[in-house]
């Protein structure tokens, strides 16, 4: 929907409820898809959405759940009675229920648990942290045995098909769970009927085990194309599986998580949220600590520059130029931070490639170091400045362009070998650090080529 007919839909719903007319604005928003739905129920005030929770069915109410934010979902359940929490959990799938009872305080989700009828699905998945191939798994899932011939492992699929979503890979498991094969839907159906899974699955299969990080799983499921991904223990058998739309919130997230880190702000508590729904306090506390670092290390470029305070009373035409050098120095270091930490995420490189790495940016360094110094040079001449300076302009960029680009190689890295996010370490950090000593080198300079320093 565009934002256009979700506000139509809202004003409808609005009219409708305004006028006592609970049902016409029931229709309105369960002919709404899922996640439009969604949308339309945020905007709705409290007091509209308390009434008409209670009247969806169990099915619609746990597709609506499922699509809200995870604030959002917590206020909505507030209307639901226990009972009708537990039918609601009952019909999501078994992850994003173990997701919602997480989020509950421990006495309401023990009650709710207490009175679902399929509360053994979710139990397994409630000790599994969130942020692993556990916590993203679902045990709603296909298995079959390996002697299980074509004939039988379809009629099975009729049986089930009305709880379960049939999905493009059933797995093969043996007589202890182990998962031994991986048979794709395609290869069943045109498979013959007393064929038996053993003789046509493929034993070859990609998996992950419980504790393997999401971003890890996010990785392999991405290498291998994959649109599902099983779960095992450490003894093979098969716990669960991870499918590709838990993946892509995943990878949403993470995404959302080093952008944030880039621009030196706190993921915690706001990276869940759409824009409108981040509290400012919340806001203010993930950007406040931060700045307050950032702040703290710009005094170095302060004090930099109260150090050459005598350079710069002898030749004034020297601060000209100081923002656009230290602008320079910090836009290649951030150019460097971003192909390494892109190729750090993409496991194109390694932390034992430093050198290489930082060998092969000090090239680039170089050579583009001394393009954009010629320009410097060329554009301080038209201030009117003096070739001397000038040239010392020219000669700094270039190397400021050198250092900043083998610096910001290197920082990643070694944020990745100590078990540091790169994106927190790098980015404005970074850029702080060049500025300062951006300076140092420029004031080095000019008391090397200009004869009055």
């Amino acid at each position: 929907m565009t934002d256009s007919q979700t506000e139509i839909a809202v004003h409808r719903i609005r009219a409708a409820l305004n006028t006592q007319r609970a049902e016409d604005a029931l229709m309105i928003l369960r002919d709404l898809h899922p996640a439009d739905r969604a949308d339309v129920f945020n905007l709705l005030q409290d007091e509209e959405q308390a009434q008409l929770l209670p009247l969806l069915n169990i099915s619609d109410t746990a597709d609506l759940l499922e699509e809200l934010e995870e604030d959002d979902v917590l206020e909505a359940i507030g209307t639901l009675s226990t009972e009708r929490l537990a039918d609601v959990l009952d019909e999501m799938e078994p992850d994003e229920a173990a997701d919602l009872l997480g989020d509950l305080p421990p006495d309401q989700a023990t009650e709710t648990l207490a009175q679902m009828e399929d509360a053994e699905e979710v139990i397994p998945l409630l000790g599994y942290p969130d942020e692993t191939a556990g916590g993203l798994m679902t045990t709603n899932f296909i298995a079959l045995r390996r002697h299980t011939t074509t004939e039988q492992a379809i009629q099975f699929i009729r049986q089930v098909s009305p709880d379960t979503d049939i999905p493009n890979n059933l797995y093969v498991v043996d007589r202890e769970k182990r998962l031994i094969g991986v048979i794709e839907l395609r290869d069943l159906v045109i498979a013959e009927p007393n064929s038996t899974m053993e003789s046509f699955m493929d034993r070859d299969v990609i998996y992950v085990t419980s504790g393997i990080d999401q971003e890890e799983v996010a990785r392999v499921m991405t290498r291998y194309d994959l649109t599902a991904l099983p779960v095992v223990d450490e003894s093979s058998h098969l716990l669960g599986v991870i499918t590709h739309d838990d993946i892509v919130e995943v990878l949403e997230n993470e995404t959302t998580e080093d952008i944030l880190h880039l621009g030196a702000i706190e993921s915690g508590g706001i990276i869940d949220k759409p824009y409108w729904s981040q509290r400012i306090t919340d806001v203010v506390r993930s950007r406040f600590f931060w700045l307050l670092i950032l702040f703290i290390a710009e005094t170095f470029t302060g004090t930099v520059l109260r150090h050459f305070e005598g350079e710069l009373k002898t030749v004034v035409a020297l601060s000209f130029f100081v923002p656009l050098l230290i602008g320079t120095g910090g836009n290649a270091g951030s150019q460097t931070v971003a192909t390494v930490i892109r190729a750090l995420a993409l496991r194109e490189i390694k932390t034992r490639d430093a050198l290489r790495v930082w060998f092969r940016e000090a090239q680039t360094g170089i050579l583009l170091g001394m393009l954009i110094g010629l320009a410097a040079f060329g554009w301080a001449l038209l201030w009117n400045v003096g070739w001397q300076l000038a040239l010392t302009v020219g000669i700094t960029v270039t190397t400021i362009v050198i250092w900043a680009n083998t610096v910001a190689s290197l920082i990643p890295i070694l944020a990745s070998r100590l078990g540091i996010d790169p994106t927190i370490l790098s980015g404005p950090l970074m850029t702080t650090l060049i500025d300062g000593t951006g300076l140092i080198i420029y004031f080095s300079m000019a008391a090397i080529i200009l004869p009055q320093l």
